[in-house]
Order: C-alpha cells, then structure tokens, then sequence
C-alpha cells in the first residue's frame, strides 16, 4: 500500500472522528477550561457583595441592577492590570464597554469561600467623588 493511499485512509478516519465527536459533544461550551471564563464564572455564581465605595458609584454612574447586570455579562478579564497573586483573595479588573462608554470594575474573588466583593466601578471620562 503506497503513502497516499495510507494518507488519505488517514484523512478519512480523522474527518469521520471529528464528525462523532460533533455529534456526541457539539452542544458543549469548550472554552469554560479558560481563565477569563474560570474567573467570569465565580463571580457570577457566588454570593457578591458590594463595598460602600462601589454603592456610591454605582449611584453617581446612575447604573441601576438591570444596566449593572447587562455591563458585567458583557465585560472581559484584564490579567496584565489584575491583582492574581494578591493574598488571600485575588483582585480582577473587568473591562467593558456599554453604551459607547468604558468601564472598568475591579473584583475580589474569593474563590475557596466563594465570596465576591465588588470593589470599584470607574467610568472613563467620569470621575466620582466616593472615597
């Protein structure tokens, strides 16, 4: 059997494996493996809690729970600006844009207890006098 006929046997059982693994596990979300997706998820199963500073800008942002929610399901994990290796409780900076605007929240995940702490929002452009 020559080289070709082998590489297209090959070609054949590899394409008819990726169609049973569609099959079996295309309804699957394969990318909750990622660390973006690991940290987006503790917070949005765990108990959140809000500090004082963050109440009041999210008072002065005028965002109430319905836009709040709408701005975190829409917002990506910053690493390079992120606190991973603060103890006992890493500290992430989310970043998103709604309504043509920039936000940034920055999140204390606790993930053994399963505690979040939002601890800031920030508006680019405006400022807030909550400290």
């Amino acid at each position: 059997m020559g080289f070709w006929r082998r590489f297209r046997l090959f070609l054949i059982g590899v394409g008819l494996g990726l169609i049973l693994v569609m099959v079996f596990f295309g309804s699957r979300d394969w990318t909750s493996w990622t660390p973006e997706s690991r940290v987006l998820t503790a917070i949005d199963s765990s108990e959140v809690r809000i500090s004082e500073r963050a109440e009041c800008q999210l008072a002065c942002l005028e965002l109430n729970e319905e836009r709040f929610t709408k701005l975190k399901a829409a917002s990506s994990v910053n690493f390079k600006e992120s606190n991973v290796k603060a103890d006992p409780c890493p500290v992430y900076r989310l970043e998103s844009s709604m309504e043509e605007r920039d936000y940034q929240l920055f999140w204390e995940v606790c993930e053994g207890k399963e505690k979040v702490k939002l601890l800031s929002v920030v508006k680019i452009g405006q400022e807030c006098n909550c400290e």
